[in-house]
């Protein structure tokens, strides 16, 4: 309908004009209660409404960087967690290592008959010949004659890798080897003796049980493997700070790198257990796992000191996103209890207008009248 359709009076004009102005005024303070905002648009207020925009923007941002600092902050306890456990092998392994200092290792024996022994038979341990006439006697019973032959063994200079000792128990002699440089008891097998009363020694080995100091090697050992299997279990999400993987953190313009060590056996500098061969190893161990406990107590401080930096950062988002959250806030939220009141107001302005707007009417209504 064109403009000029209907000719209004200039009272009506007017009043319709005010009523339309409340109209939108009214339907602007709806909007505002019903969003809780006064600028929702950048028609409302440009500058405000822009400003707002680039503080939610980066609240935002800061509150993306915070999520990733969370799961930083859970890498470095899954790493910590590690450390924990691993430290507590090494304590029980270094307590496997204290026990084989006096643990017992006793080793394959060698028992030989020496009732069939005969006159002048030779009997060849670690270069050293005992001959029977010359070395040891054939006493006047089988006992006599194992303790003879196990004086002898017992009082013969070895002067290669390795020596031996004897002890006599009724007609049997057990012979017990054991390595020069290392003084530690070896396992004796029939090659070990030769000459023509060897054969009396052939068939008459000993298999001992595992001796304890075996035993702790083997478990000292097992534990090993598992302190490098558990380093390989104490990553997050793909990244394993016991692994020698570096853990890189963003924050709002900066980054932090969090580096990584080898908690493995190999890592620590902790190697596999000799004590069979050499007892003093247990020693070397020792201080092998003090020196990877000493170790994981310097890492796990470096862990410490980037978890605060972290979680201090952390804090400090929050913050942050709750100061920018609040200054967008002021510049689009709505007074309430003003956005009420101007509802109220323009509520009853609206049923004055109207009213206005029918009285304004009136003149018009008179000339109807005339053609009744």
């Amino acid at each position: 309908m064109a403009v000029n359709d209907i000719s209004l009076t200039a009272g009506m004009r007017s009043n319709l004009l005010s009523l339309q102005k409340t109209v939108d005024l009214l339907n602007r303070t709806q909007n505002r209660l019903s969003t809780g905002k006064k600028v929702n648009s950048a028609i409302d207020n440009p500058v405000s409404f822009f400003a707002a925009q680039a503080l939610t923007s980066r609240a935002s941002k800061i509150d993306s960087l915070k999520d990733a600092m969370g799961q930083a902050i859970q890498t470095i306890a899954a790493a910590d967690k590690g450390i924990t456990a691993i430290t507590a092998m090494i304590e029980q392994a270094k307590g496997l290592a204290q026990s084989a200092q006096t643990a017992d290792n006793t080793q394959d024996t060698l028992t030989g008959d020496v009732t069939a022994i005969a006159t002048g038979e030779t009997i060849i341990l670690g270069g050293v010949t005992l001959t029977e006439g010359t070395d040891f006697d054939i006493g006047g019973s089988d006992s006599e004659t194992a303790a003879s032959l196990a004086a002898a063994i017992n009082g013969a200079t070895y002067g290669g890798a390795d020596s031996f000792s004897a002890t006599a128990s009724g007609d049997k002699v057990t012979i017990t080897k054991v390595t020069v440089a290392t003084g530690m008891n070896a396992d004796a097998v029939t090659g070990d003796i030769t000459g023509t009363g060897a054969t009396h020694f052939a068939a008459a080995v000993n298999t001992a049980p595992t001796s304890e100091l075996e035993s702790l090697q083997d478990q000292y050992n097992t534990l090993r493997d598992q302190l490098t299997a558990l380093a390989g279990d104490s990553g997050y999400k793909g990244k394993n700070l016991l692994n020698a993987d570096t853990l890189t953190v963003k924050f709002e313009g900066t980054t932090l790198a969090v580096e990584g060590f080898s908690a493995t056996a190999a890592g620590l500098g902790i190697t596999a257990a000799a004590w069979t061969t050499d007892l003093a190893n247990a020693t070397t161990d020792i201080d092998l796992l003090d020196a990877a406990a000493s170790k994981l107590r310097s890492e796990s401080s470096k862990m410490s000191g980037n978890l605060s930096i972290i979680t201090v950062r952390q804090d400090f988002s929050t913050n942050m996103i709750n100061t920018l959250t609040e200054g967008s806030d002021k510049l689009t939220l709505a007074d309430t209890n003003e956005e009420g009141a101007n509802m109220l107001m323009l509520q009853t302005r609206q049923s004055l207008s109207t009213t206005a707007l029918s009285m304004s009417a009136q003149a018009a209504q008179s000339v109807l009248r005339l053609f009744q």
